[in-house]
């Protein structure tokens, strides 16, 4: 008697190699199972990556996602986070030649899944600032904070396809290399493009390093903070107890 790890396990395996069974009954359930499975894998990828099966439609979309639930199905059960190497293989899919800004829009929506699902911890803000931030204590970014640079206009295009884009957004857009800020200031995700100096901030450890970044970039460190404390790109100090 398998116990249920072992089962689970075994299950799996029947599932991921079609047709390996005598009984006829047991390859026909299994087809059912599998189906089921390919399918909600599918639907993930379309809820995963809305933008970019927007820019392509639904049935080219559908093409490559089924195939690339064939070569790399699900390996956990969340599927809201399933997808991890989709931006590749959408980059080098062959049908999607003539788009290359695909797989860095695609790149773009993982970012944003990882930024939804990261780990929540108290944004640092105005009030906390109140309280004294030492220039030299460690500057500490949000768990959701994440800096995509893309060779192509990948936020600027994932932006022009949101509800509150207006009339005017693809018009708008420049075609070439683009700096893009996801973070989650609440409890939604928020990509924003920022300029070289915004990113020379981000990289520095403290607050005094950071500053000196921008300044060296030609920014404007005050509005740069400013603007990254709104976006909740930073979060308070962990207490010490809690501290790894």
């Amino acid at each position: 008697m398998l116990d249920a790890a072992d089962f689970q396990h075994a299950f799996g395996a029947m599932l991921a190699v079609p047709d390996t069974s005598n009984d006829p009954a047991l390859r026909r359930a299994l087809a059912v199972h599998r189906n089921t499975a390919s399918k909600a894998a599918l639907d993930a990828l379309f809820a995963n990556y809305p933008v970019t099966a927007a820019m392509v439609g639904d049935d080219a979309f559908s093409a490559c996602a089924t195939s690339y639930v064939e070569v790399a199905p699900p390996r956990e059960p969340r599927l809201c986070l399933y997808g991890d190497r989709f931006a590749p293989f959408v980059d080098a899919w062959t049908p999607f030649a003539e788009a290359p800004y695909l797989g860095a829009v695609a790149a773009l929506e993982r970012t944003v899944t990882e930024a939804l699902f990261s780990a929540d911890r108290p944004p640092l803000d105005a009030a906390a600032l109140s309280r004294g931030l030492d220039p030299k204590a460690a500057l500490h970014r949000h768990p959701a904070t994440r800096i995509v640079t893309a060779p192509m206009p990948a936020a600027s295009l994932w932006l022009a396809h949101q509800p509150d884009a207006g009339p005017d957004a693809f018009d708008a857009i420049v075609w070439g290399a683009e700096i893009a800020l996801v973070t989650r200031p609440g409890d939604a995700v928020e990509v924003r493009t920022i300029d070289a100096p915004t990113r020379a901030f981000l990289a520095g450890a403290t607050l005094a390093e950071a500053a000196a970044n921008a300044a060296g970039e030609g920014g404007d460190v005050a509005s740069i903070f400013a603007l990254l404390l709104s976006a909740g790109a930073f979060a308070e100090a962990l207490p010490r107890e809690h501290r790894p």
